[in-house]
């Protein structure tokens, strides 16, 4: 892990503020958030690096205070599966609360990533002390819960084409940036993330891609998408919007 060196009460300002900031943590007592930063600790990543790399089983919660954190996984055969991203104010990790459960996943950043570390037993005796806030833990694992079995299910019953349109629209939701030329939403995510978040080769997603992009719809660069027409991404991940695997718009207006 690389960090450059900061005044301490820099660093502790960053971790309280990232703690504020977190979705699940926003509301919690101050004197909670304050507790929790005084053990916390601050991680800063370069793109690419692995999270926890010296010790991969460590109970530590994450949460980002800025850049990009994936969960990926790699089987016996070195396919690699990206199972979740997670941006500034998101919190990973919680399963790690979970006592004498080993775990199968890494986290790596994505790009120059800002990660505040909390202590898996300092949360816990913190929920622990305070039960009410249990509540917002369960409500968190609900919904992403609900999430999946969404994903899930329209993994089982939807064509390749409405999966990655489907997979970029939530992408887009939680992690989007208004594009440089405010046109449009950039969203970080690359073609091979793409392809391990959907379980196929890169070459598929790139002839997907093509046919989004010869609708209107998106624009693949380097290491990201530009969206053009989310609305129109959205129609198509919910089926409402049927895309001709065989042809593009040119090629239909010819036929006519």
């Amino acid at each position: 892990m690389s960090s450059r060196p900061q005044p301490p009460t820099d660093t502790q300002a960053l971790i309280r503020r990232s703690i504020g900031l977190c979705r699940m943590m926003r509301a919690w007592p101050a004197g909670v958030l304050d507790e929790l930063s005084a053990v916390a600790r601050l991680g800063r990543y370069e793109r690419h690096e692995q999270i926890l790399a010296d010790d991969p089983q460590r109970r530590e919660v994450l949460v980002v205070a800025s850049g990009c954190v994936v969960v990926d996984s790699v089987d016996a055969s070195g396919a690699r599966f990206l199972l979740a991203m997670f941006g500034p104010g998101d919190i990973t990790g919680l399963v790690r609360l979970l006592e004498d459960t080993r775990f199968v996943y890494h986290f790596h950043a994505r790009e120059p990533t800002v990660l505040v570390h909390v202590p898996g037993g300092a949360l816990r005796g913190v929920l622990d002390a305070h039960p009410a806030l249990w509540r917002d833990v369960c409500l968190l694992m609900l919904q992403r819960q609900q999430q999946q079995i969404v994903a899930r299910r329209r993994g089982t019953l939807s064509h390749l084409g409405r999966q990655l349109a489907d997979t970029v629209v939530q992408i887009a939701h939680s992690h989007g940036v208004p594009a440089r030329d405010a046109a449009g939403v950039s969203v970080p995510v690359s073609q091979s993330d793409l392809a391990a978040m959907l379980s196929v080769s890169r070459q598929t997603i790139n002839k997907e891609l093509r046919l989004l992009e010869q609708r209107g719809l998106l624009h693949a660069e380097y290491g990201r998408l530009a969206i053009l027409d989310l609305p129109g991404l959205e129609q198509m991940a919910q089926g409402a919007l049927h895309i001709d695997p065989w042809s593009s718009p040119n090629q239909k207006e010819n036929k006519l």
